[in-house]
């Protein structure tokens, strides 16, 4: 067994997640999941034959092949031409309407012959009166008094019904004091 030395120092890196053998170990494994994820054994296919081949060969495989630029890079003189310049058909300068247009001109926009009379009219409108609260042509009645019928007015126009010292003589408004009561109650047991 061999004897090896170790700089006891502060503040020196000693976690465990600072051990510079699994640090190296963990990156040869990220660089090597990465290299292999990121990996394209088409890239000099700029065509995309093969790659096209090889994934409708497979059942259930639905293939769409990528954006603008190919693989690698291969086709980007192609995309900057077709995206920059060059074609009319995909970014015009200015801006293009493909519809007809709905006028052949533009419309005339003068005043044309004036009518002052019909102006003023348009511009104050009409002073109504006849409002739609009070209109008489609506055929609703609008009286809050209706007729009542006759038995009913009768005991309602009688005042013996509402006021009671007209409905009874002697009545007290307030009714009677109890020292008359209790004197009338001794006046009639004798």
């Amino acid at each position: 067994m061999s004897a090896f030395i170790k700089d006891y120092s502060f503040h020196n890196l000693a976690r465990i997640g600072e051990d510079e053998c699994s640090l190296g170990q963990r990156s040869i494994q990220n660089t090597d999941a990465s290299n292999y994820m990121l990996q394209n054994f088409f890239s000099n296919d700029c065509s995309m034959k093969r790659p096209i081949e090889f994934a409708t060969s497979q059942p259930n495989i639905n293939f769409t092949g990528g954006h603008q630029v190919g693989a690698g890079g291969c086709n980007i003189d192609e995309n900057s031409q077709l995206l920059i310049g060059g074609s009319a058909l995909t970014h015009p300068r200015c801006r293009i309407s493909l519809l007809q247009r709905p006028f052949a001109t533009v419309p005339f926009l003068g005043r044309g012959q004036s009518n002052p009379y019909l102006e003023s009219q348009l511009q104050q409108g009409d002073y109504l009166t006849n409002k739609r609260s009070v209109n008489l042509l609506s055929e609703q009645q609008m009286s809050c008094n209706y007729p009542l019928i006759q038995s009913i007015a009768s005991t309602v126009t009688n005042p013996a019904n509402l006021v009671e010292s007209v409905a009874m003589d002697g009545w007290v408004r307030g009714g009677v004091s109890s020292r008359d009561m209790f004197y009338g109650d001794a006046n009639c047991s004798q």
